[in-house]
């Protein structure tokens, strides 16, 4: 019988997940470790500004707040490559901020998170033809932009408020 797991925040629903999938990893089953850590990360920044969250297929952007800006999602767990680790590649800069957010591995707390302009995170992050992106590392943005962390801490703690 599986445990009843609508009682479970939704930090302790990605602590669940992270220790399913290092299980299954070290069973060989799998061979990543993807996560729904993006997923969550734009509800956090949509809870925090407001808006909408554009469908999947939107080029560059994830959302678009109550002012009509443009913000990508960029999510990061932490990981052993600590700050050389890289966030997924940008293709395209059509947005108007990026909203990154760091969390830690094992507890998914949210241990940091910046708001970068697009010419900024460009600026930083550089081209690689493998990716056809460019894919800033945590290096390269912890101490850009503005620090949003508490505003970003508290809607990640309102999530567990909403139904999805």
């Amino acid at each position: 019988m599986l445990p009843d797991l609508s009682s479970l925040s939704v930090k302790e629903l990605l602590q669940l997940e992270a220790g399913v999938v290092s299980e299954l990893r070290s069973r060989s089953l799998v061979r990543t470790n993807n996560k729904p850590l993006g997923d969550i990360a734009e509800q956090i920044v949509l809870a925090a500004r407001g808006g909408f969250l554009e469908p999947n297929s939107t080029r560059s952007h994830d959302i678009t707040d109550s002012e009509g800006r443009r913000i990508q999602v960029k999510a990061m767990g932490g990981r052993s490559a600590g700050r050389s680790g890289q966030f997924s590649p940008f293709r395209s800069f059509d947005f108007d901020t990026a909203v990154f957010l760091i969390f830690e591995a094992s507890t998914f707390n949210l241990l940091l998170a910046r708001e970068v302009a697009a010419s900024d995170v460009k600026a930083v992050a550089p081209y690689s033809a493998h990716t056809n992106g460019r894919a800033p590392t945590l290096r390269r943005i912890e101490n850009l932009g503005t620090d949003v962390s508490p505003e970003m801490r508290s809607a990640y703690e309102s999530l567990d408020g909403n139904v999805w």
